[in-house]
Formats: C-alpha cells, sequence, structure tokens
C-alpha cells in the first residue's frame, strides 16, 4: 500500500479539478469484531469519489461485485458488507448491505452535527484538525486535512471542510487511517449490482436484519422456493442457518450499536 506523501497528493489536488474521472482513497480499518475477546482485525477500504458522489466499500466486496456480470453473487458471512453511496450536494447516504442470501437497503441523512476543535497536528506532509461528533451510538474522533478538497471520509461520515484522514471511535474499537490514494481510470462510480433493491426506512432494515440474525432459516427457505426440499436439503439448510447464527453472535461489536 502506498504511504501518504506529497507527491501523491499532489496529483490528487490536480486530478480533483478534472470532471469524469474517479479517484480512489485507501483506507485502512483496525477494529475489534467481538465484545467477547480482544482479537484485532483489518481490512482495506476504497472511498471512491467522483464530483459530488462517493462511494465507500471494502476491497474485497468491490471485487466480488465487480463480478457479478459474469459469475453469480459471492454470498459471505462478513460483517462488513456493506456499500456506502453517498451524495455529497444533499448530505444523503444510501447504504446496501448483503445479508448472505440477499441485499437490503436504506437511505437516510445522517444528523452529523460536526464539532470543530481548535487542536491541529501534522499527519504526514498535512495538517489536520481535529473534529468530534456522535453517530450511531458511538462517540467518533476525526482528523481532517483543508489540503485535499474532498468533503468526505470513511462510511457515512462527510461534510468536513476537508478529507478525513484519521476517524476512530472513542473506546479505540474501529479506526480507519488514510494510506494513499490513485487517480482511477473509471469514468462511473459502481453504484449497482445486479442483485439490486428496493430502498427501506432504516427503522425498517435495522429490523429486518435483526430478525434476519436471530432466525435466518425462514430467509434460506424462501430463497429454495422452487427447489425440492428433501431431508438432506433441510438439512444443510438449517447448518447453514445456526453457521450464520454463531459468526453474528461471535462478531457483535458492529460499528452501530
Amino acid at each position: 500500500m502506498k504511504k501518504i506523501n506529497l507527491f501523491v497528493f499532489f496529483i490528487v489536488l490536480y486530478s480533483c479539478a478534472c470532471k469524469g474521472q474517479v479517484h480512489r482513497f485507501y483506507y485502512e480499518l483496525t477494529y475489534k469484531p467481538s465484545t467477547k475477546n480482544k482479537t484485532i482485525k483489518t481490512d482495506i477500504f476504497y472511498l471512491d469519489s467522483l464530483d459530488k458522489r462517493s462511494v465507500f466499500i471494502r476491497k474485497e466486496k468491490w471485487e466480488s461485485d465487480s463480478l457479478f456480470t459474469t459469475q453469480s453473487p459471492v454470498l459471505s458471512l462478513r460483517t462488513m458488507n456493506f456499500k456506502v453511496i453517498k451524495d455529497l450536494g444533499n448530505s444523503s447516504v444510501i447504504l446496501k448491505d448483503d445479508l448472505f442470501i440477499g441485499v437490503i437497503s436504506y437511505k437516510e441523512y445522517p444528523d452529523l452535527h460536526w464539532k470543530l476543535l481548535p487542536e491541529k497536528r501534522n499527519t504526514g506532509t498535512f495538517q489536520v484538525q481535529k473534529a468530534e461528533a456522535n453517530y450511531g451510538g458511538r462517540h467518533w474522533i476525526a482528523w481532517f486535512t483543508q489540503d485535499i478538497p474532498v468533503f468526505d471520509g470513511p462510511y457515512v461520515f462527510m461534510g468536513l471542510p476537508g478529507l478525513i484522514i484519521e476517524l476512530k471511535d472513542a473506546n479505540n474499537e474501529y479506526q480507519w487511517k488514510l494510506k494513499g490514494s490513485k487517480k482511477n481510470v473509471r469514468s462511473t462510480l459502481q453504484t449497482e449490482s445486479v442483485m439490486d433493491e428496493s430502498l427501506m426506512s432504516k427503522e425498517a432494515y435495522i429490523k429486518n436484519k435483526e430478525n434476519f440474525i436471530n432466525d435466518p432459516l425462514p430467509v434460506l427457505m424462501q430463497s429454495m422456493a422452487d427447489v425440492s426440499k428433501s431431508l438432506e436439503i433441510m438439512n444443510k439448510m438449517n447448518q447453514q442457518a445456526e453457521s450464520i447464527k454463531k459468526y453474528h453472535r461471535e462478531n457483535d461489536n458492529t460499528i452501530e450499536r
């Protein structure tokens, strides 16, 4: 992964003035997926920015979504299977979440009341400033730089007067750090997938997700509606349902809580 350096971001600053080109920012997430142990995991995320829109997505999910046009969707138990589509023009967010067998989505206008603090420091070649906000049951601390005129950042976070370089919650359970960037040859954002879906309210999304995590079997059975449910198939579906419940019990420290 490229280190943050003056040359890389000089290219970014120059390129940001160009229309029709997607620019990719690389973020590394270090997080604690479970409330029951001290296991730490890392993931790489892409923030793809084009004009006033962006897509924030885990690297592996971006790669699997890119295969949808030629292959069947890749089913995964991962809790990081979301895609965040932001419209910075109206401060709206669409979050699409893969739940192993399907996708559920909601749209919201995050209530981010950023508090800009006077504290500043140097990170790499940039001066960054501290800001704080509450969202999703956590208190978040951000460091942003006005040297990069992209008013965006990891996950649903946006609206600061510059790019977010670092973002962590007050308990140090989730921390994103910018690791680099590059000019992308793509001319469009990857906002859709073959498994597109209708939007619901965030409240309905939370309820649907909780229902699925607590009892995934009905959803699994519905997906097999046109398949003869032999005893062997039913046993496999029950095993699958138990695996899903076990995974989410062991990965219960979600970003929003």
